[in-house]
């Protein structure tokens, strides 16, 4: 998944996600966006569809896109786990609890709740909570 829109999901993306299904996120969005769009304009005349798709794209397409790219890094993230997870015991195909709380985090960004200033800041912030916490468990 090639992402242009949002340089805090592309960089989320490129440094934890999974690379290996970039293609099948591509060619599902095309393939979901195609069927929008027919869907869309099967109610009109037969003479009137390609003006009114090529409308719906000028109108929707970007949105449409952006929304798109925020679900699947969503979706790909969710059971990805950090390649330096602090908590490598346990389960790898699920996520820890430090993973968990940030894709909390990234689902509220995602739905526009969070600016990506306070996504990086709240992000930062669980990472050293977590941080400090590993310190303070491994003294004890």
């Amino acid at each position: 998944m090639y992402i242009v829109d949002d340089p805090t999901l592309a960089l989320i993306a490129r440094f934890v996600g999974d690379s290996s299904r970039q293609e099948v996120s591509d060619t599902e969005f095309f393939r979901r966006q195609v069927a929008a769009i027919e869907e869309y304009v099967e109610g009109f005349p037969p003479e009137q569809r390609e003006q009114r798709a090529l409308a719906w794209i000028e109108g929707n397409a970007m949105h449409y896109r952006q929304q798109w790219q925020k679900q699947a890094a969503i979706t790909a993230l969710a059971l990805t786990r950090c390649p330096d997870c602090p908590l490598a015991g346990g389960s790898q195909r699920t996520p820890c609890a430090i993973h968990a709380r940030w894709l909390k985090l990234l689902q509220r960004y995602a739905a526009n709740e969070l600016s990506s200033h306070d996504y990086v800041a709240k992000s930062l912030a669980l990472l050293t909570a977590h941080k400090e916490w590993l310190k303070v468990s491994h003294l004890s």
